[in-house]
């Protein structure tokens, strides 16, 4: 017999790229930042990634629509950068997002950050919505 009650939650999930630029490495690896970058130049970059997110979400038919349920993202990378130099990146690409698939990257909406290697030519960035619910204490606990 089935419950009177049943919740079906078909999370959402986002799969984009970006492409690789120009000295890629050089320009937004960690170490570029630990080497004294000027602010100036700083939000250059920011401005930069922001714009090319938000291209490719549209060129590859992504509709804004903001996800209601904390999410997790995924980083899938092919370049000669240790593995924890990509965080710059990870930071533009999230702050790229929202507005756009999150409504904040505060921990109430981003849960969960995966950073891997891949043989692709490109970047690669999976968005999944995770269910929860609002515990006692205010705090989202997942299920």
């Amino acid at each position: 017999m089935l419950p009177l009650l049943m919740r079906l939650m078909i999370a959402m999930s986002y799969r984009f790229s970006i492409p690789y630029g120009k000295d890629f490495s050089k320009r937004y690896g960690l170490n570029a930042y630990y080497s004294g970058k000027h602010w100036t130049v700083r939000k250059n970059d920011a401005d930069y990634w922001h714009c090319l997110v938000i291209s490719e979400l549209r060129k590859q038919g992504i509709p804004k629509q903001l996800i209601q349920n904390p999410v997790k993202i995924t980083f899938s990378f092919n370049s000669r950068m240790d593995i924890d130099n990509h965080a710059v990146m990870e930071k533009y690409i999230v702050d790229s997002l929202k507005g756009y698939l999150l409504q904040d990257d505060t921990r109430k909406f981003y849960i969960e950050k995966t950073t891997k290697f891949s043989d692709k030519n490109y970047i690669e960035v999976e968005v999944q919505e995770v269910e929860h619910k609002e515990s006692t204490d205010g705090y989202s606990q997942l299920y």
